[in-house]
């Protein structure tokens, strides 16, 4: 009986370690060739933010030349004041030099300033 007790332990030990084995295997199924692949997609990515930054590049573009053309209509505007409204190109240069009474030299300082801006360009 005793006998009989300890190949009945065994064998159920046996059982339980081969089942336990079997249940924990890793799974070794060969990927299928329908899945989607980690590079094509980063190629994809790529690709796109490409495309995106050629077309922030363009936009930068675009608003640089309006820019130099708000600045052209700009000085061109105030050549004209100068030459056909003397009295309102004085008032322009006393506003934004923020004085209440125009002089030669305010004149002068915003014109130094204004051109500090055409250099950059």
């Amino acid at each position: 009986m005793k006998n009989v007790a300890i190949r009945l332990s065994i064998a159920i030990i046996v059982i339980m370690t081969l089942l336990i084995i079997t249940l924990n295997k890793p799974d070794n199924t060969p990927i299928k060739s329908d899945s989607i692949c980690n590079e094509d997609s980063l190629r994809n990515e790529v690709i796109n933010l490409q495309g995106q930054l050629e077309q922030l590049e363009d936009g930068f573009d675009k608003k640089e030349r309006r820019y130099e053309d708000v600045l052209f209509e700009y000085e061109y505007g105030l050549d004209r004041i100068k030459e056909t409204h003397p009295s309102a190109y004085k008032e322009f240069h006393r506003i934004i030099s923020y004085k209440e009474r125009y002089t030669n030299q305010d004149k002068i300082e915003n014109e130094k300033r204004l051109n500090i801006y055409e250099h950059t360009r």
